[in-house]
């Protein structure tokens, strides 16, 4: 039986019944993900097992606890706890990962390692959803490719350990990719929608993701060249409303609830007082961010009220050492792309984010050979005639997030599904031309278009 594949995505496809493959390619999909899931349960209990939550783990940790035993919701944890149990409202976050750790404490995964082992479950999910993703870029095989990546590749299963949002992160940018691609293949209005309910989801993940409705969604309704730009730019009203509509809760609840108007969270003006300061301006944190910064600082009210002192604090000090901006900023994007002082970023990843150094190290190296590699996969896509826009998007969205705030490993992790799907189409298109590649391997690639 003879097989094709398509023009347009790379699809391998039978003459007859499509059926038993895609049985057979579900089943492999599925041994790949349980293969990450036992790295992911391995790694958290090798390195992890008498871990402790602390700082934004314990915020997540605690504060999901707390829903569940009926204390509030989304109150401040560490209020709550240290200083006789008043009720604060606190939204420093975005919710969904602090949802996702209420849901397993309902089950009974109320230890902070059973929550880390839910975690591994939600990596395992981030694995199969960026095989799905891939293999509607690619195909089948390249699906399966990608898959054995994020299985395999640190800078996925390290979250896991560390109690953060950044599991689910993969997870939700994985369904972004896998949703763009299938409504950039076969427009309508139900895709539409669904990629906005994932640009949200991914939004109320971390809340600089919210760049992805302006940065991803957009630019994919208007690469459907298929279709009219009026039946474009109605496509992408629904998809930006379905969005909205998804953050409407949430939004409104805050609004309701804090003294000045927060939306995802109040978050922002911390992390921009901790990105600029003396250490992150002029001391060895250059690009980074700094504790100390905010500790000194007299802010007082409830959260929105700091947000909106800690935000003066900042934009005062840019304006105060504004020559100095540019090295800062350069350093920023540089750790974020560990192009800047990578060795100290392996320290810093391993003494404050708390993930193992011998994986950090690993996933270091194996990020250099991927953000290489996808470099031809941008080529790859771009000669088949398939959109690399949601790729481009995400990237430049990982950019914005280091310019704005600082460089830090993972922010960079909604990156790193893009290079782990963009290195499964070009280890994909090298199988399939061995000949040609072969005949070709000096040249350039070719960009059409």
């Amino acid at each position: 039986m003879r097989s094709r594949r398509d023009a347009r995505t790379g699809e391998r496809g039978e003459s007859g019944s499509s059926g038993a493959p895609d049985r057979h390619w579900y089943g492999w999909l599925t041994v790949i993900s349980l293969g990450g899931l036992l790295v992911n349960v391995t790694y958290v209990l090798v390195s992890k097992r008498h871990s402790l939550p602390a700082g934004d783990a314990f915020y997540y940790h605690y504060q999901a606890n707390l829903i569940v035993q009926g204390k509030g919701w989304f109150i401040d944890p560490a209020v709550y706890l240290l200083k006789h149990h008043p009720i604060v409202p606190a939204a420093e976050h975005a919710p969904l990962w602090t949802v996702a750790l209420a849901l397993a404490d309902a089950l009974g995964l109320r230890s902070y390692l059973a929550q880390l082992l839910w975690a591994c479950l939600v990596g395992a999910g981030a694995v199969a959803v960026t095989g799905l993703a891939a293999r509607e870029v690619a195909g089948r095989r390249a699906g399966l490719i990608a898959a054995a990546l994020a299985a395999a590749y640190p800078n996925y299963w390290l979250n896991t350990g560390t109690g953060l949002s950044e599991t689910l992160v993969l997870l939700t940018v994985g369904a972004v990719v896998l949703l763009c691609y299938q409504l950039w293949k076969r427009p309508s209005v139900s895709k539409a929608a669904a990629l906005g309910i994932a640009c949200a989801f991914a939004a109320l993940t971390r809340s600089e993701l919210i760049l992805f409705v302006a940065l991803v969604l957009v630019p994919t309704m208007l690469a459907l060249r298929s279709i009219t730009l009026r039946r474009r730019l109605a496509l992408m009203g629904v998809g930006v409303l379905a969005a909205l509509v998804i953050m409407a809760p949430w939004v409104g609840f805050n609004l309701a609830r804090f003294s000045h108007p927060e939306f995802l969270s109040t978050e922002l003006g911390s992390a921009l007082v901790t990105a600029n300061c003396r250490p992150t301006y002029y001391g060895t944190k250059l690009g980074y961010w700094s504790l100390s910064c905010l500790s000194a600082d007299p802010a007082s009210g409830d959260q929105s009220a700091r947000d909106v002192q800690h935000r003066h604090f900042a934009l005062e000090y840019v304006k105060a050492h504004e020559s100095r901006l540019p090295v800062v900023l350069v350093a920023r994007v540089g750790r974020e792309f560990g192009l800047y002082a990578p060795l100290q970023q392996i320290r810093f990843d391993n003494h404050i984010e708390g993930r193992a150094l011998v994986p950090i190290e690993i996933g270091l190296v194996m990020y250099y050979v991927m953000a290489i590699t996808s470099v031809f996969g941008i080529f790859t896509l771009k000669r088949r005639g398939i959109s690399v826009a949601p790729f481009i998007g995400i990237l430049i969205e990982v950019v914005l997030t280091a310019v704005l705030l600082y460089g830090t490993t993972r922010f960079r992790t909604p990156l790193e599904v893009g290079l782990v799907v963009l290195t499964a189409v070009v280890v994909d298109d090298h199988l399939s031309h061995p000949r040609r590649n072969k005949d070709t391997e000096h040249l350039a690639p070719v960009v059409d278009g």
